[in-house]
């Protein structure tokens, strides 16, 4: 009997491929609202000091190529992008057409909030509109080798100083709005439990 074989769908919010699709990018983003020139000038001088595209199509796609090693023949790996090309719901029509059943969805965010990989999973339910049987991973902070690879990059940062031991270490991420933190959002916990983690792991607690 042949097994069934799982789709699955590692997704980022996306970036342009070029300095023309910077306009259009932020216009995705925007929710279809017209960006100020000189904001778009200025967002296409920083890509430019990049090499004039985003990086993260190729990183996710080379995160998906070890995600679909990892699990082996049975899955097969896609990506997808919240807001430029390949999109989510384009690359969702590619999975059915494949004859897939099932999909399991994963955001490269590894802390669980309802604006961002909420936002995900809507957008995957959405394209999916009952095609396929949807599982998403939520939340992935807790995994061991994301917490001592968060780890051993802080550990290799601080051996840069002369003095390591004496140096504070400081642990940033996106914020949210009062109303989001206020609805009782696990982003602030999981990000505050994830740094003591990692600081326990790199010996700076």
């Amino acid at each position: 009997m042949t097994r069934e074989q799982i789709a699955v769908l590692v997704m980022a919010y996306g970036g342009p491929g070029n300095l023309d699709e910077v306009g259009p990018y932020l216009k995705d983003i925007r929710g279809g609202r017209v960006t100020r020139p000189q904001l778009i000038e200025e967002i296409r001088a920083r890509y430019a000091r990049i090499g004039g595209r985003s990086p993260i199509l190729e990183h996710t796609r080379a995160q998906a190529a070890g995600v679909a090693k990892q699990l082996g023949d049975q899955f097969t790996a896609y990506v997808g992008m919240r807001h430029w090309h390949p999109y989510i719901q384009d690359v969702v029509d590619e999975i059915t057409r494949a004859g897939h059943q099932r999909v399991v969805g994963v955001a490269m965010a590894p802390h669980y909030s309802n604006m961002s990989v909420g936002a995900y999973e809507k957008k995957l339910l959405q394209a999916a509109d009952g095609r396929l049987d949807v599982t998403l991973i939520r939340s992935w902070w807790r995994e061991a080798r994301f917490l001592d690879a968060v780890a051993t990059r802080v550990t290799e940062a601080l051996q840069r100083f002369a003095r390591p031991s004496t140096v504070q270490v400081i642990f940033t991420a996106h914020s949210l709005p009062e109303k989001i933190l206020a609805s009782a959002d696990p982003y602030q916990d999981e990000l505050n439990a994830s740094a003591k983690e990692v600081a326990v792991r790199a010996r700076i607690s």
